[in-house]
């Protein structure tokens, strides 16, 4: 079966929840014919593998969320960050076993962090292999639509968190070679992508 010629062996594609990173990891791992690998299948094993004594970020919403849905905008967004940069070492971990086994792959979730793209991108023995990309939307609209859309219910404080986060992403991401896409033009994401990281 035909697939496109790509200049890496390992795509993370990472962004804020909401903006469309899984359909467009789908619509790339069709064009170059390699797995698609989702970050929630980690956060859902190390939400159940781990204890809470250990890892207590991976553990606060689902284990204090009546606190959680409390706290102020910006300290939900503290506790992502947190997530984010816990889970990406282990992420790390699954990164380096593909690049090991030459096991091409996308790795794509909301919990992909900038430091770990820069980490992989910066390192001189396999940085040409890796590319980062991070879907953005500077929509909270958009954001609110695309969960309702997906879920079926208008989800205003979580559009908010996620617009934040997103913001935060692409602050982390200036000055590196992480790769910025706009979501839309829907249409076109594909390409803009493939264009960014070839």
């Amino acid at each position: 079966m035909f697939s496109h010629k790509r200049s890496f062996d390992i795509l993370l594609l990472g962004g804020a929840s909401g903006t469309g990173k899984t359909t467009a990891a789908y619509q790339l791992s069709k064009y170059y014919k390699i797995n698609v690998v989702q970050v929630d299948d980690f956060q859902c094993l190390v939400e159940n593998a781990t204890k809470e004594s250990d890892y207590p970020v991976f553990h606060y919403w689902k284990n204090h969320f009546n606190e959680a849905i409390k706290q102020t905008m910006d300290k939900k967004l503290e506790i992502m960050i947190s997530y984010t940069n816990e889970l990406s070492q282990l992420l790390e971990l699954v990164v380096m076993n593909h690049l090991e086994e030459n096991r091409p792959m996308i790795l794509e979730g909301d919990f992909i962090s900038p430091n770990l793209c820069k980490k992989l991108i910066n390192n001189s023995e396999i940085g040409n292999r890796v590319r980062c990309c991070i879907i953005t939307e500077n929509s909270t609209n958009q954001i609110i639509n695309n969960y309702q859309k997906r879920e079926g219910s208008i989800q205003e404080d979580r559009a908010e968190l996620s617009q934040k986060y997103n913001n935060w992403l692409i602050q982390e991401a200036k000055g590196s070679d992480i790769r910025i896409v706009s979501s839309r033009p829907w249409k076109s994401i594909k390409k803009r992508i493939i264009e960014k990281i070839y």
